[in-house]
């Protein structure tokens, strides 16, 4: 199988009856499992976990749909909403209190990733439509830190993406030291400010969600939305991420 990635390697992993293609970075460090957007894979998010991967840690991409290959470009997306649309029924995408079957196939893959790098724990980010799997996964004991890029679950209601038990146990584990962040757009109608009050309410001082302020309809703030129109960074939330995993999973 060709690398669609340069520095990632691509295996097959199989969790709860279902294989999915895994890119896993070719370096050693703690784990950060990075969960693409609702395109895909795409040339953005390959990016966004490269500068992850070179600030020493081994990034793991599942590609929960689709190709390998990374989409960039209009037509592309065009194929990455046509791909997400054969599957949306395992995303619940409409569900204000289920994260539905992919939760417990990432937290599998949480498990395997710490057990592949000789790690303790991982840390996780979702971006967009998988933006609530990394509360999810914050379930798990192994995941150290969650990191949830504009969570956009559940689609056009109120509500966090998280069964009652998930939410009990993402508290309690919060209470031990576990952090969770989260970061949007001002303008952002997809994750609106009340999800992050909700998240704030709910998950209290060990819950941090940032609002970046702008005047521009802005979405994707690790990816598409990252660059200005002059190729200058909006922001150096990627660097805070980064950090924040650092403190968090370097011994």
């Amino acid at each position: 199988m060709a690398e669609p990635i340069e520095n990632f390697i691509t295996l097959t992993k199989s969790f709860r009856g279902v294989e999915r293609p895994v890119l896993v970075s070719r370096n050693d460090g703690p784990p950060i499992i990075v969960l693409h957007e609702i395109y895909g894979m795409s040339k953005s998010v390959a990016a966004f976990a490269e500068m992850i991967r070179q600030a020493g840690f081994r990034v793991y991409m599942p590609v929960l749909y689709g190709s390998t290959q990374p989409k960039d470009g209009r037509i592309d997306k065009a194929r990455g909403m046509a791909e997400f649309a054969c599957v949306a029924y395992r995303f619940r995408i409409f569900c204000a209190n289920e994260s539905g079957p992919w939760a417990d196939w990432l937290r599998d893959l949480v498990d395997w990733a710490c057990v592949e790098s000789g790690s303790g724990k991982a840390g996780v980010v979702g971006l967009c439509l998988t933006g609530n799997f990394a509360l999810s996964m914050a379930t798990s004991p192994r995941v150290g830190a969650a990191v949830m890029g504009e969570p956009s679950l559940p689609m056009f209601r109120d509500g966090l993406h998280v069964t009652d038990a998930e939410l009990v146990t993402v508290k309690a584990r919060m209470a031990e030291g576990l952090e969770v962040r989260a970061y949007r757009y001002s303008t952002d109608k997809l994750c609106p400010a009340s999800r992050f009050a909700m998240l704030e309410a709910e998950l209290g001082v060990g819950f941090k969600g940032e609002t970046l302020e702008v005047s521009e309809k802005l979405h994707s703030v690790f990816t598409d939305d990252l660059g200005g129109s002059r190729g200058q960074l909006r922001h150096q939330k990627v660097e805070e991420v980064i950090a924040f995993f650092g403190r968090l999973l370097n011994p």
